[in-house]
C-alpha cells in the first residue's frame, strides 16, 4: 500500500520512551522523574468519589475551580483565569503551542540534549529544526541562541530546569530570548519549577510572547492522569483554545489536580526532602567515588559512570530502575530520579555492594 502520510511525517521517527514492565515493576522506578511516593489520601478520595458518581461517564464540565486554585498557588501578581489553559499533560501543551505559533517550513530553535517532545512536536509541524548544543559543562547556549535568532525565527524553546541535563536557566536569559523573539514565541518548560524554586512568569506582564507550560505530573504525583496547563497573556491563551479541544482534559484529571493543590504543604516536604536531603546524599556519593556527575536543579542527576549498560541491569536487577541517555553530549550516561531519603540510602548502598564494590 503507498504511504500517503504527509512527507514530514514520514520523516520522523516515533517517539518511544522505554515504558515496557514499568507497571509490573517491583523496585523503586528511578527512571522518568515522578514522584516515589503515593498522593495523597485527599487525592485518591475524590478519584474514589469521581468513580462512585460515575463521572467517566459524561463529557468533562470544566467549572473553573482549578484555574482558580491555581492563580493561588502560584501566587503571582497580575495573573487571572484569563492568562491560564489547562491541558492533556505538558505534552499537549508543547503540541498546542507549536500548532499555534508555527507553519509548515517555519524556523525553531531547539536547544540540545532537551525534552525530546520539542523536536517530536517540530517534526509533525513541519518545521524547519535548529538544533544549538548546549555547552560543554552542560550549561544554556544563551549566546548562541541569541546569534541565531532572526526575523524568521517563529518558536524557541527552553527547558528550565533542562530535562536531561538539570541546567536552570537564568531569569535575564529568558528576558533577554523574549527580546530577540521580535516575531515568534517563547515556549518555557517549567515542568520541574516546583524543585528549582524559580519561574518565569512574572516575566508574561512585560513580555507577551513568552507562553509557560507546567505539569502535575512530578511532585504531585499525577503523571498518569495526564494534566497541566498553559500561563500566558491573554490573547496568545485565547488563541491556543482554538487548537485544544473543548473535552481534551478528562474528568478524573481535572478534580484530582484541584484536590492535589489543595495537599501542597505535604507535597512541598516531599520536595524539601528530596532537594535538601535525599540529592545532597546522592551527590555526596557520586563525588566521594569519583563518579562524573553534574549539578542539578531538578529532583534528578545526570552522571557518567562510564560502563552504563552494566549499571543499568545490575541496579535494575536489583530493585533500581535509572534511564540511560543518548544523543549530544550525554550520550552513555544515565539519568537518575532522587526519590526520599530512605530510597536513596539503599540506592548507594546497593550502588556501594554491587557496582562499586565489584568494581563492575
Amino acid at each position: 500500500m503507498k504511504n500517503v502520510a504527509n512527507q514530514y511525517i514520514q520523516n520522523m521517527k516515533p517517539y518511544r520512551p522505554p515504558l515496557q514492565g514499568r507497571a509490573a515493576y517491583s523496585g523503586v522506578l528511578l527512571d522518568f522523574n515522578e514522584r516515589t511516593i503515593p498522593v495523597s489520601t485527599n487525592v485518591q478520595n475524590v478519584l474514589r468519589k469521581c468513580i462512585d458518581n460515575q463521572g467517566y461517564a459524561r463529557y468533562p464540565e470544566y467549572n473553573g475551580e482549578l484555574e482558580e486554585k491555581i492563580i493561588t498557588y502560584l501566587d503571582e501578581k497580575n495573573i487571572y483565569a484569563d492568562n491560564i489553559m489547562i491541558t492533556n499533560g505538558g505534552d499537549q501543551a508543547i503540541d498546542v503551542i507549536f500548532r499555534t505559533f508555527s507553519s509548515v517550513g517555519d524556523e525553531v530553535i531547539i536547544p540540545s540534549p532537551s525534552f525530546a517532545m520539542f523536536n517530536q512536536a517540530a517534526g509533525m509541524n513541519g518545521n524547519t529544526i535548529l538544533e544549538i548544543p548546549y555547552e560543554d559543562d552542560l550549561s544554556f547556549p544563551t549566546q548562541n541562541i541569541l546569534r541565531s535568532i532572526n526575523e524568521k525565527t517563529k518558536l524557541v524553546t527552553i527547558c528550565s530546569p533542562n530535562n536531561p541535563t538539570g541546567t536552570l536557566v537564568s531569569i535575564n536569559d529568558i528576558e533577554a530570548i523574549a527580546r530577540a523573539m521580535v516575531n515568534g514565541v517563547v515556549l518555557v518548560d517549567e515542568a520541574y519549577a516546583e524543585f528549582s524554586g524559580v519561574s518565569a512568569i512574572s516575566l508574561i506582564q512585560r513580555y507577551s510572547n513568552i507562553v509557560i507550560l507546567r505539569s502535575f505530573s512530578k511532585p504531585f504525583g499525577l503523571a498518569g492522569l495526564r494534566i497541566g496547563y498553559c500561563i500566558a497573556d491573554q490573547i496568545m491563551i485565547e488563541e491556543m483554545l482554538k487548537v485544544r479541544g473543548p473535552y481534551d482534559v478528562n474528568t478524573m484529571a481535572y478534580v484530582a489536580a484541584i484536590a492535589a493543590l489543595d495537599d501542597w504543604p505535604a507535597t512541598k516536604q516531599y520536595i524539601d526532602e528530596v532537594m535538601n536531603e535525599a540529592k545532597p546524599l546522592v551527590e555526596k556519593f557520586f563525588s566521594n567515588n569519583n563518579i562524573a556527575w553534574y549539578p542539578s536543579s531538578a529532583n534528578f542527576i545526570l552522571f557518567n559512570p562510564g560502563n552504563a549498560q552494566a549499571v543499568l541491569a545490575v541496579m535494575n536487577e536489583s530493585g533500581f530502575r535509572m534511564r540511560r541517555r543518548s544523543g549530544v553530549l550525554v550520550d552513555g550516561m544515565i539519568r537518575v530520579t532522587i526519590g526520599t531519603v530512605k530510597q536513596m540510602q539503599e540506592f548507594i548502598s546497593t550502588y556501594t555492594e554491587l557496582i562499586l564494590n565489584k568494581s563492575i
